[in-house]
């Protein structure tokens, strides 16, 4: 019914390694492109609208310069007993949370352990070892039982640089025993992200090899250990601008010495030199050390983290990891432009894809399900604008059929090959368009589609351009300003909300329209409850561009030197362009956002047989990411997505608390704020696998409940 009105390592020594730039977020925006109008021979507008900008690589993104590690000499800390003074122990209760221990908040190390639990929404505290004294309370509570199921140390010895310009670890040896006989007691295992292998302030059965240290290195997983089981056996990792630090493992014979009991590498190189192991102390502690320095946005920080987490946790913590590709495609039925390679111009209108196009998409899809074995569930999501359909077109599979729109026709054919999703019937710009014209936009673009049998997302909605969400140019097209959320359409958010939408796709790319603070969050629109924003990345691949030529020629027209936003040091091929732009779409796949990636019609056409300029990114993005992880890939269809960023959203932002009794095997779980609840390793009632683990959702009701098995 229409409605009546209308989210260390420190710099440690002198020696400073170069900053890593890397080709950062695209940033929807409008290259200085000459636009030709001079064309009269080009079909007319059919549909008031301009078509969505390019996405331009903003500013230069810089990786924090990473600093060598000083090996802080000094006799080994021993481990020591419980004292009788202690406070009681409840070894069988612990918490599912866990505790980040830092050395200082300019760790960059500390940023890519927060990365790490926040991508799967694990629950976790932050400890400055270099501001407060740690304590048995830190650790236990009054009752006994324990705060946190696993401990991760920014570095193994917790350096700082202290006020004289001397390096010294944060914790005194009383406070190196406190946080051991923890771990000891309440079997938690100890995650030590940057490592220098010695034997201080205690021996992980790592010796470091004189003169190795560099910046660079190729590691790969050690045959037949198990912590890195998600990542491809022989996997090359490259780690690059992050100081590491090669290392030979004590053998056996050595082991006791050292007060351990196992030491198993879990990373090297080719030449069996040492990147990362797992160690276990006499007194039963588990420790896994690596010797490399993280950062957020580093490739192996990224590719490590699903397995980090999974080993310090046991495989059960609250929240779930798990990744995502979904690609969307604008504009289906318009009419739009296209790049002319030969003089840099824009031509109005010079585009529509064809029937042969549209079937071609279905095939390619069907190709990329068959090759990649991490992508069996990819499917395209088309966002169509109904307005451009003729339907009198009657249905056809047949690419060289005839009849007033053989697009229409094969689009009947193709009805359940895609997830379909609306794109307002004319791709009108929201910003300004009364309740009324919002609605219609809304509604009959739906009508449409069901009467073209389109199996659908019924409740989620992207509008041309992205608009009506604050961002925009009073003049209509052209460069937008960001007004922020508060200053969208009120009346298209009214006529969303009455036309049952409850998602709507938002910019990456603007500030606001995604949540700095929770990385794989989407944004409950300030207005309007009841419609979340689901944030879409966009690519460099314009919407203009249909072939690899006009890729280049535009691609470098803007960022090769001359320019008009300068960036790489020469002009690209086409290779290079799907290198680059595959290794951000890599970055957002290992973040665990299933936010989607967005093309363009254009991207399409096939300028070969089998062949396209969105199937080759795809391709490329799937290639990269099957050489380094057997983990699926997710593609949900847009309701689902819409639906599961909800529920992630309510749980990763609610009061959500568990404790688990290992002596039943059990988890009680307590929501006080209500919504999702996700949880890895425990038996839910619709428990999914992915990978080798059991994740299960709950839908709690404020200050709800509820006790459940570990798998």
């Amino acid at each position: 019914m229409k409605r009546r009105s209308s989210l260390p390592m420190m710099s440690l020594l002198t020696m400073t390694l170069l900053a890593c730039s890397r080709s950062p977020e695209p940033k929807a925006s409008s290259p200085a492109l000459t636009r030709n109008t001079s064309d009269t021979n080009a079909p007319p507008a059919m549909h008031m609208h301009a078509h969505d900008r390019p996405a331009l690589i903003p500013d230069v993104l810089r990786i924090p310069n990473l600093n060598a590690l000083p090996d802080l000499r000094g006799p080994k800390i021993q481990e020591r007993a419980l004292s009788a003074q202690a406070i009681t122990a409840n070894p069988n209760l612990v918490a599912l949370r866990l505790l980040i221990i830092t050395a200082g908040s300019g760790d960059p190390n500390l940023d890519a352990s927060k990365s790490m639990l926040d991508q799967a929404g694990a629950a976790y505290d932050v400890f400055d070892a270099t501001a407060t004294p740690l304590t048995e309370s830190t650790l236990k509570s009054a009752n006994g039982s324990g705060r946190y199921e696993g401990i991760i140390l920014t570095n193994n010895s917790l350096v700082f640089q202290n006020s004289s310009g001397g390096y010294q670890s944060a914790f005194t040896p009383d406070q190196w025993a406190t946080l051991w006989q923890y771990e000891q007691i309440y079997q938690v295992r100890q995650l030590s992200m940057y490592t220098f292998p010695s034997a201080y302030p205690e021996d992980y059965g790592l010796r470091y090899i004189n003169g190795s240290a560099s910046a660079s290195a190729d590691i790969i997983p050690v045959v037949g250990q198990t912590v890195t089981s998600d990542l491809r056996s022989g996997a090359i990792i490259k780690v690059r601008n992050a100081y590491n630090y090669p290392a030979s493992a004590l053998s056996s014979s050595q082991w006791s010495a050292a007060g351990l009991t196992s030491v198993q590498p879990v990373l090297s190189d080719s030449n069996g030199r040492v990147f990362a192991a797992t160690s276990t102390t006499t007194s039963g502690r588990e420790r896994l050390a690596l010797t490399m320095a993280h950062n957020q946005y580093f490739l192996h920080s990224q590719l490590l983290g699903y397995a980090l987490l999974n080993w310090v946790t046991r495989g059960v913590y609250l929240g779930d990891d798990r990744r995502y590709n979904q690609v969307d495609i604008d504009d289906w039925f318009l009419s739009g432009d296209r790049y002319d390679a030969a003089t840099k111009t824009v031509i109005p209108n010079a585009f529509r894809m064809s029937a042969s196009d549209a079937l071609a998409t279905r095939d390619e899809q069907t190709s990329i399900q068959n090759t990649f074995s991490v992508a069996r569930a990819f499917r395209f999501a088309i966002e169509f604008n109904g307005g451009g359909a003729d339907e009198s077109a009657t249905a056809s599979c047949d690419p060289n059929v005839k009849g007033p729109d053989p697009l229409t026709s094969v689009t009947r054919c193709l009805g359940s090959a895609f997830d379909w999703i609306s794109h307002t019937r004319d791709h009108l710009y929201m910003d300004f368009q009364n309740y009324d014209n919002s609605y219609t936009q809304i509604n009959d673009n739906q009508t449409i589609a069901g009467r073209l049998g389109l199996v659908r997302s019924t409740q989620s909605l992207t509008t041309g351009n992205m608009s009506g969400l604050g961002y925009y140019n009073v003049a209509g097209d052209g460069p937008d300003t960001n007004y922020g959320l508060s200053a969208s359409n009120v009346n298209f958010l009214n006529a969303a909300e009455d036309a049952n939408v409850a998602f709507v796709a938002s910019n990456h790319s603007v500030s606001g329209q995604w949540d700095a603070a929770c990385q794989t969050c989407g944004v409950v629109h300030p207005l309007k409850s009841s419609i979340l924003l689901v944030p879409r990345w966009p690519t460099n691949m314009f919407y203009y561009a249909t072939t690899p030529q006009e890729v280049t020629v535009s691609y470098n027209a803007v960022y090769a030197p001359g320019g008009t936003r300068p960036y790489w040091d020469h002009a690209l091929t086409y290779a290079e362009i799907l290198d680059k732009e595959s290794d951000i779409a890599l970055s957002h796949v290992l973040s665990g956002a299933a936010f989607p990636h967005y093309m363009h019609t254009a991207n399409l056409y096939q300028y070969a047989p089998g062949r396209s300029v969105a199937s080759d990114w795809v391709t490329t993005l799937l290639s990269k990411y099957s050489s380094y992880s057997t983990l699926p890939l997710n593609t949900l269809r847009w309701d689902d997505l819409g639906q599961f960023v909800s529920q992630r959203t309510s749980f990763i932002k609610g009061n959500v608390q568990a404790m688990m009794n290992r002596a039943d095997s059990t988890v009680t779980i307590t929501s006080a704020s209500g919504g999702g609840v996700y949880a890895t390793g425990l038996q839910g009632d619709n428990p999914v696998t992915y990978g080798n683990q059991t994740i299960s959702f709950w839908d709690f009701s404020p200050n709800q409940t509820l006790t459940v098995s570990l798998k």
